[in-house]
């Protein structure tokens, strides 16, 4: 397989799979693995729910931005966006000049599924009503990727980042061509 570019960032919303299949996806290519969700607690000290709670989304998205910034310093790297920060103009037009985006595409059903129980730290998940809604509001801004993997509910996580990397390789140069 070709190498692949050198930060890939997983799009897609929450409970997609990005953090789980992107590990995977991070070992298997030698590359460091990000999840800004993950990084902003760390660095926050505070869950995202919590941060919402005491500081509002605005708030919290903007430090969002800035941690995605930060991915520019690391030449290789597979970055799990948090379901939110590709609806944002900005941030897609720094991925798109920064790596390769691709869109974890799972059917709402399946989320849920992968949701249930799962809620009390998702602050955008109050019900499955509102989430599906969320969903759909965000699915224009993912189509928006580079890329799409249509994750079905049988596939395993080792199953899609094996797709994952295939979808981040670039395309063989055509025979005599210039690539």
């Amino acid at each position: 397989m070709a190498a692949a570019p050198g930060r890939i960032y997983l799009v897609g919303f929450m409970g997609s799979g990005k953090t789980t299949a992107g590990r995977l996806l991070a070992g298997r290519l030698g590359a460091p693995f990000v999840d800004l969700d993950l990084a902003f607690e760390a660095m926050a000290g505070r869950t995202i729910r919590e941060t919402f709670e005491t500081h509002g989304e605005p708030w919290f998205r903007a430090r969002e931005a800035e941690l995605l910034r930060g991915t520019a310093s690391l030449p290789r790297a597979v970055v799990a966006l948090g379901g939110g920060t590709f609806t944002f103009p900005e941030n897609r037009e720094f991925v798109r000049t920064h790596g390769l985006s691709i869109f974890l595409d799972v059917p709402f059903d399946v989320i849920a599924e992968r949701l249930a129980g799962k809620t009390a730290d998702r602050p955008l998940f109050p019900s499955e009503e509102s989430a599906r809604e969320l969903w759909e509001t965000r699915l224009p801004s993912y189509r928006m990727a580079d890329r799409t993997l249509d994750v079905t509910r049988d596939m395993t996580a080792a199953e899609v980042a094996g797709k994952l990397a295939d979808l981040a390789a670039p395309p063989l140069a055509a025979p005599g061509g210039v690539s």
